[in-house]
């Protein structure tokens, strides 16, 4: 997909010094490079990487909840602890 986008030196991200500025301009041509590389890949082949893509992103997902789970879990039984030392120190005093 070529967007036809130039930058000057001197307009938008690439005002500043002339080094932050090659910078994005090499950042940009690696993705316009990737692009084209992709856009040759065969029907079958984007539909393999779309779905594989989509599997790691249900996996991390899963991950996700799971760490949520057990943070949750944690910090219910450090407040049952709390509750549980304050009602004893309050019978014990």
């Amino acid at each position: 997909m070529e967007t036809g986008n130039h930058l000057d030196p001197q307009e938008g991200w690439g005002a500043g010094n002339g080094e932050s500025f090659a910078k994005l301009q090499s950042l940009l041509e690696l993705v316009r490079e990737e692009n084209r590389r992709i856009e040759q890949l065969s029907p079958e082949r984007r539909e393999r990487i779309r779905e594989r893509l989509m599997e790691r992103l249900a996996r991390n997902e899963v991950r996700r909840r799971r760490r949520r789970v057990v943070l949750a879990a944690v910090g219910a039984a450090l407040v049952a602890c709390a509750v549980v030392t304050l009602v004893v120190r309050v019978h014990a005093g």
